[in-house]
């Protein structure tokens, strides 16, 4: 079975709007556009259930080191982008499309934040939004 990061990855590997397909697994470097998935601490119990089953959560970040500055118009296009990523998965939601776990059985994937500004230099800035992921095994 491939680790439930992996299975995400490959997921957000399709949002259209992901430029150049770089999408590392917790790690940003300090250099231009790039896009990481990265894994949030959780109780991996999401529901449990009266006959001993329950359903399994995993929580992450997408995130991205975007270029910043005073420009307010690049400043509103990088949370543009995570605009259309938040709609991308709710889509999904409602169409079905959800992460292949390889095994285990996807349930729902949802946003749990919007998008923020998490950290900020003179050039770069780190955005991210955080995510759930629903399954059974």
């Amino acid at each position: 079975m491939k680790p439930l990061i992996e299975c995400v990855r490959d997921y957000i590997m399709q949002f259209p709007e992901l430029k150049d397909g770089c999408l590392m697994v917790d790690y940003l470097s300090s250099e231009g556009i790039e896009y990481t998935v990265d894994s949030i601490p959780c109780d991996p119990i999401y529901k449990r259930y009266t006959d001993g089953g329950c359903l399994k959560q995993f929580l992450f970040v997408f995130g991205s080191r975007e270029f910043y500055g005073a420009d307010v118009l690049e400043c509103i296009a990088n949370l543009g982008f995570y605009e259309k990523f938040e709609d991308w998965i709710m889509r999904n939601n409602l169409n079905d499309v959800l992460p292949d776990l390889d095994g285990r059985n996807a349930i729902f994937i949802e946003t749990t934040t919007k998008a923020y500004l998490l950290s900020a230099d003179e050039n770069l800035a780190r955005y991210q939004i955080q995510l759930r992921l629903v399954y059974e095994e």
